[in-house]
């Protein structure tokens, strides 16, 4: 792959290898020169303080002939100052420290959008008993055993990625790998390549949910993160050699934007009971539950579970503003999205992890902002969001203009 990249995108590139070698796991890819790549790691790291001069550098040098390259690139710089705090002496507040690294405000959800979630589970969960029992059993009824799951991620990368290609064109050659893997904090992961291939691992330390794996498919890959990023590796980067591009970031405002697309995927590909219809009539049958659930009640059940996602930002936020003990921020989880010990504690443990402890938010306000702004036509601005420049505050502007 041949890049040609302008003098800034070379230094944002050579900034964010700086900060991967004091704060490893920032960069959650690396697409640019490889040389480039090993000349910083070769070098001795940087104290935090000569970062934070060449941080400011940058800033006076943001090229301004694409408007939406120089708002994206104003609103990353700022998160990149942003974990540039992280690692100095003073830490910044749990609010300002997701502000800076991703454009958003993090703001709790009233508890009575559980409970009334609750109350609609109650309706349609099959079985007798309390709530969380049933939503176990269910859980149980659907789960699988690693060795049976990969036939099943073959149907969906296959059915996902049929209606992907009617939504956007994918360049030729692109592919994904599936992989299965273990003692991970995560559930699914997506790793970008390069060059329109990714590595999407699913992890097997919790029983698989089966109603889960078509989302999950069209979150980690089509039209999702892997879409999202061979677009863009074609457009920004090869094609317009914007360096920055090739530096995937977690921890920045592109993230909001990665997991809105990845929240909404499902639902941009699989209108109204489509995806639930799938469901009923190809993974059932595939996994010998044929007739178990009928699409309408696997539509009721996850329009009810969306609001309970809510559950792990309240949390987090409770926890690391010091609300909440770890036991109690457990507690909650269990409590409130119905779960296991044990996937509370998984739960738990992403939001704590260090890379991760302020990534809770963006799947659920890159969801919200991108339901926000779309109007009445979620495709549309969802084609743009994956094949151009957007930032977190921008989405927020369309969602004002729509509301006025």
């Amino acid at each position: 792959m041949t890049m040609k990249l302008d003098n800034f995108g070379r230094d944002f590139l050579r900034l964010t290898l700086e900060i991967e070698k004091q704060l490893p796991g920032y960069m959650d890819a690396y697409l640019g020169p490889e040389a480039l790549k090993a000349a910083v790691e070769a070098e001795a790291a940087k104290p935090v303080a000569a970062l934070v001069n060449d941080l400011a550098a940058l800033r006076e040098r943001i090229p301004t002939e694409d408007p939406q390259r120089y708002a994206y690139l104003r609103t990353h710089l700022r998160a990149v100052g942003g974990v540039l705090e992280l690692l100095g002496d003073e830490q910044p507040s749990y609010s300002r420290e997701v502000e800076m690294l991703f454009d958003v405000t993090p703001r709790p959800v009233p508890e009575e959008r559980f409970t009334a979630a609750h109350r609609i589970l109650d309706n349609h969960l099959p079985g007798k008993g309390g709530l969380r029992e049933r939503n176990q059993a269910r859980r149980q009824m659907f789960e699988l055993e690693a060795a049976k799951l990969m036939p099943l991620l073959e149907l969906a990368r296959e059915e996902t990625r049929r209606r992907t290609v009617d939504l956007v064109a994918l360049p030729a050659g692109e592919d994904i790998e599936l992989r299965l893997t273990r003692d991970q904090h995560w559930s699914a992961y997506n790793w970008y390549l390069g060059n329109g291939h990714s590595l999407v691992e699913f992890n097997t330390d919790i029983p698989v949910f089966a109603l889960d794996i078509l989302n999950t498919m069209a979150h980690e890959a089509y039209p999702g993160h892997h879409t999202e990023a061979v677009l863009k590796e074609r457009r920004f980067l090869i094609e317009a050699g914007y360096g920055e591009v090739a530096s995937f970031l977690l921890l920045s405002p592109a993230a909001v934007i990665a997991e809105g697309i990845a929240t909404t995927a499902l639902e941009v590909i699989f209108p109204g009971a489509e995806a639930y219809e799938w469901n009923e009539q190809v993974l059932l049958p595939a996994i010998g539950k044929a007739g178990v659930e009928s699409a309408a009640q696997m539509k009721a059940i996850e329009d009810a579970e969306r609001d309970l996602r809510y559950v792990a930002t309240n949390a987090a936020y409770y926890y690391h503003t010091g609300r909440f003990s770890q036991e109690e921020a457990i507690e909650y989880l269990e409590s409130y999205e119905l779960s296991s010990r044990q996937r509370a504690e998984q739960g738990f443990n992403f939001f704590t992890q260090p890379p991760y402890r302020a990534y809770t938010f963006t799947y659920t306000t890159g969801y919200d902002l991108i339901t926000a702004a779309s109007g009445e036509d979620k495709r549309t601005l969802f084609r743009r969001l994956l094949t151009e420049l957007w930032t977190p505050s921008a989405l927020a502007e369309l969602a004002d203009n729509h509301s006025s």
